[in-house]
């Protein structure tokens, strides 16, 4: 049997078409400015599956979505549904992003102990998952801006600084006003991470293994300091672990 899998994120929403003995057997991608219900149809034309599963974090496209698979099995993950990861006693719960939960769902899967998810796409986001008497329970977690949005925070603030670097090497020290904001996102971008990892390793008391996913990851994950596992398809795996599938 074939399914259908989203993963609708503020900048790129992801459908792939999973198989029931293969996992993954396709992936396209479709930027979330452009959903509607023909783009989504466009998109999956010739593919053949029985449901779909989807993961949203923007409610609007998520409308566009459903409606493109009318009449068709629809479901969505939320963190009330019946999972691996214990979402209850999680204070914010109403307001948690599917994203997180499938994240969560997926990086329990690469580890033991206490797990912590890293996704740096629009937002960078850290979800700390602990195992406690063989039970995993979502503790919470970090919001931070994006990579993209830390480099324009200053050049969309100020009238004079230019947009930052896309691929910075140069000293710490800037000898420009470029390379000072280059230096900022690339060599303190990562050191703002490793710190928050500490923080939390601190807080829990206990090592963490760190998985990494997002567009951002492979980038900023050689400057770190901490070694961390990157899986690029971690909300993905999440949601088909959360619907009983594999990727």
């Amino acid at each position: 049997m074939n399914r259908l899998i989203v993963d609708n994120s503020n900048t790129r929403t992801k459908f792939a078409l999973l198989t029931g003995d293969a996992g993954l057997k396709e992936l396209r991608v479709l930027q979330t400015a452009d959903v509607t219900v023909e783009s989504v149809r466009n998109l999956v034309r010739g593919w053949e599956y029985e449901s779909v599963h989807i993961c949203s974090v923007v409610p609007l496209a998520a409308q566009e979505i459903a409606a493109a698979f009318q009449g068709m099995q629809v479901a969505f993950l939320s963190p009330q549904m019946p999972l691996e990861v214990d979402f209850s006693h999680y204070e914010g719960i109403a307001t948690l992003g599917a994203d997180r939960v499938a994240n969560a769902l997926a990086a329990v899967q690469e580890g033991a102990g206490a797990v912590v998810a890293v996704d740096m796409g629009t937002a960078t986001t850290f979800d700390v998952v602990v195992q406690q008497r063989g039970k995993w329970h979502f503790m919470g977690g970090v919001i931070a801006p994006g990579v993209a949005a830390f480099a324009d925070s200053l050049t969309g603030r100020t009238a004079l600084l230019p947009v930052a670097s896309g691929d910075y090497r140069g000293p710490v020290i800037g000898k420009t006003t470029l390379q000072a904001m280059s230096s900022a996102v690339y060599v303190g971008y990562p050191a703002m991470i490793d710190g928050v990892l500490d923080e939390i390793e601190r807080e829990l008391g206990q090592r963490i293994h760190v998985v990494l996913t997002g567009g951002d990851s492979g980038a900023i994950a050689p400057r770190m300091r901490r070694r961390c596992r990157l899986e690029p398809m971690l909300t993905l795996k999440g949601i088909a672990w959360a619907f009983g599938m594999r990727v």
